[in-house]
């Protein structure tokens, strides 16, 4: 690329959960009126002038269905604000095949289902392109190990979109948490999904858990603020509510009094309702993980999380219901909002924006390929200043490891021995621990 050339093209494929709400408002904002903005909410604002005529352009949205017809809808609402960009609506099961080799984006950006991330970028990365992902990077150590080599043999940017290490009330905390709680012997976190995304919003529910969707956000923050690193990793979960959906939906349906053929899957679903997990640290700190996707609708947040640390001089909690912002509105009840994810504003003589950390993430991943395809600054000038594959490593082996573990003490309850299963991570492997039956 030439230094003259001051413009980034980007591709995204999959239409994603918070793709309106988030992820393509983000790039309308970043189109409109480029990065520089958006650079304080990362603490990256002495870079604004560096960046502020760089131009950020969607070239291409994929998704696998032409039938439901979802990157055309995405490609229609850009143009709403858009109407004279070229933006292509493209479909097929690897529909990220064909953008490469026909738009040869710089940026792919992967809103695809959480199985579907590690190829994908692969082939970007082949592709000679830059890669921002949703999260979790992907499901095995294997796929990330393979993730983290590519990267580094083509020197290219993969970013992870792990917003909540943005949140300013999750930042503040766990900032300050060394010095001011002292050793941390244990972290408990939450975070709990509507039950509208395992029925009705993710097909592919079945090929993923709660913890490998959410927890990973939590992983993320304590490794990345603490610093530690996960030794051992214990698991259990429960398959009561969707392994039995075929029956649970009626009496959902009889208690909201509607009919219960108007639910979108009304057979089994064979996945976890919860997945709850326990990681000891290197430095023997222990960290709880639980989580869930079967969040009644009727809950007052969109989501419920929380996490709180505990020192030997003091403890910190942020929990989202208590950040102040409540509000009851007939047919929809009693409700808490979190406009510090991606909050909204429409200032005068201006156009709608979002703010919040769920755009800040995108911020410092979309930061981090100008820096090296514009700016010209090596890996290693930018660093850890955006989510690396490579931070994501531990993530990504607890997932797996996690996974493993529930599946097994699972089986072991079902035949009354207990839950004794228990996996030990080294650099180089995980070691499943499993008493003979």
């Amino acid at each position: 690329m030439t230094a003259s050339k001051r413009t980034i093209d980007v591709a995204i494929i999959g239409g994603g959960m918070f793709f309106d709400d988030i992820i393509g408002q983000t790039f309308k904002d970043f189109m409109r009126g480029g990065i520089a903005g958006a650079l304080t909410s990362i603490g990256m604002s002495h870079m604004a002038a560096d960046v502020a005529d760089v131009e950020i352009r969607v070239c291409a949205v994929g998704t696998r269905s032409e039938k439901s017809g979802t990157a055309g809808r995405i490609v229609q609402w850009f143009s709403e604000d858009f109407p004279d960009g070229k933006i292509d609506a493209c479909y097929g099961d690897a529909v990220w095949k064909d953008i490469l080799a026909t738009h040869k984006p710089d940026v792919l950006f992967v809103a695809t289902p959480d199985h579907v991330h590690a190829e994908p970028i692969l082939d970007a990365l082949d592709a000679g392109c830059d890669v921002i992902t949703e999260k979790p990077l992907c499901l095995t150590t294997s796929e990330a190990d393979q993730i983290i080599a590519k990267a580094r043999e083509t020197g290219r940017i993969v970013a992870v979109d792990m917003h909540k290490r943005y949140d300013p009330f999750v930042r503040e905390m766990m900032s300050k948490a060394p010095e001011q709680y002292g050793p941390i012997n244990r972290v408990r976190t939450v975070l709990e999904e509507p039950l509208e995304v395992s029925t009705d919003i993710f097909a592919w529910a079945e090929q993923s858990n709660p913890f490998a969707y959410v927890g990973c956000h939590w992983l993320d923050v304590v490794h990345h603020y603490l610093g530690v690193k996960p030794v051992t990793v214990f698991a259990t979960g429960q398959k009561n509510l969707l392994l039995n959906w075929d029956e649970h939906h009626k009496e959902i349906a009889r208690r909201r009094g509607v009919d219960p053929s108007t639910f979108k899957r009304q057979h089994a679903i064979k996945t976890w309702d919860s997945v709850d997990v326990a990681v000891t640290y290197d430095n023997g700190m222990r960290g709880d993980y639980n989580n869930n996707w079967i969040n009644p609708a009727e809950f007052e947040g969109a989501v419920n999380q929380e996490i709180e640390l505990y020192g030997i001089y003091g403890r910190g909690y942020v929990d989202q219901q208590d950040r102040g912002y409540r509000e009851a509105i007939i047919g929809d009840g009693s409700r808490t909002r979190n406009p510090s994810f991606g909050g909204r504003i429409h200032h005068i003589g201006g156009e709608l924006e979002i703010f919040g950390y769920g755009k800040a993430s995108i911020a410092a991943g979309m930061l981090a390929v100008i820096r090296r395809r514009i700016l010209g600054e090596s890996l290693e000038a930018i660093g850890d200043s955006y989510p690396t594959a490579a931070s994501q490593r531990d993530v990504v082996r607890v997932i797996e490891a996690a996974s493993v573990v529930a599946e097994k003490n699972y089986a072991h309850f079902e035949a009354g021995r207990g839950t004794p299963v228990t996996a030990l991570l080294s650099d180089s492997e995980i070691q499943i621990i499993e008493p003979k039956s």
